[in-house]
Parts: structure tokens; sequence; C-alpha cells
């Protein structure tokens, strides 16, 4: 009986593989004859230049990101719209080191000092371990403002079973 059942065992996986193979060898036919590998293989391949070579990245398929970051931008653009009665923003945080929002909009990491339009901010923080905390700052024309915001965890760091 257990000479039986390993011949049975045994044809199966040979079947298997069989059909396996066959499955292989019609899937590559299929995709000798498509029209995508048809107009794949006669295209050519893109060719790419990356204006900074230290700068590449990681992945052949995205292309490193050339220019200023993204907060630059919005600091910069703070500071561009701020006119001749400028304030200064001094922006702090407890912990240091939060990413800072003013108006929804990303401009750099505490602590940092803004050239800024006089004008009412809504400032958010948010800490590397979920911490964050938010404030709204009054700049009064070519005066400096100081926020500091203490971060406030989101989760608890302990728990009590009592």
């Amino acid at each position: 009986m257990r000479r039986i059942c390993k011949t049975a065992v045994l044809l199966a996986l040979l079947g298997l593989a069989s059909y396996t193979s066959r499955a292989q060898d019609i899937a590559e036919a299929a995709a000798l004859t498509s029209h995508s590998s048809i107009v794949a293989s006669g295209a050519k391949a893109p060719s790419h230049t990356i204006s900074s070579p230290e700068k590449q990245s990681a992945s052949p398929h995205l292309m490193a990101r050339t220019g200023p970051s993204p907060e630059e931008i919005n600091r910069k653009g703070f500071e561009d719209n701020a006119g001749q009665t400028a304030g200064k923003l001094l922006l702090r945080s407890v912990p240091s080191g939060a990413d800072i929002f003013v108006n929804d909009l990303l401009v750099g990491h505490t602590p940092l000092l803004m050239i800024i339009a006089p004008g009412k901010y809504e400032i958010e923080m948010r800490g590397p371990r979920q911490e964050s905390g938010h404030s709204t700052a009054g700049v009064m024309p070519k005066e400096t403002e100081t926020v500091v915001i203490n971060l406030n965890q989101r989760y608890p760091a302990k728990i009590s079973t009592r």
C-alpha cells in the first residue's frame, strides 16, 4: 500500500512539473507575439540626464530632485512677501528639531528665524516621534515675535494598569 501511495505522489509531482513547464512555454510565446512586446522591442531606451551626478537617485525610475527643497521655496515665499515693514518670527520647540508649518506650509525645522510680513499666522510643529503642538502668532511691523511650543506626545509613554 505504501508503495502505491509513493508512486501516486511521484506521478502527481511529475505531472505538476510538466504542467508548469508547459505554462511557462505558453507565456513566453505569448510575450514574443504580443503587440506591447513588438512595440517595446522597436522603441529606444529613454535617455535621462541628471544635472548633478552626485545626487543620483537610488532608483533607476525616479529622477533626483534638483533645485531648492519645498521648505526653502515656502520660506522664501514668506520672505519675498514681507515688504518694507517686515517683522521677525523666532520659532522654537521643546524638544527642538521639529518640522514647522506656517499656515499649513512646511518652512523648516526648529529653531528658525523667519522674516515675515506683519499679520496673524497659524503655526504647527511636529516632532520626530509623533509629538505635535500648535499656536497662533501675531507679528507686528518691525518687531520680533518669539513662539515656543512644547510638543505633546500623541501616545502616552507609560501605561498604568491599576
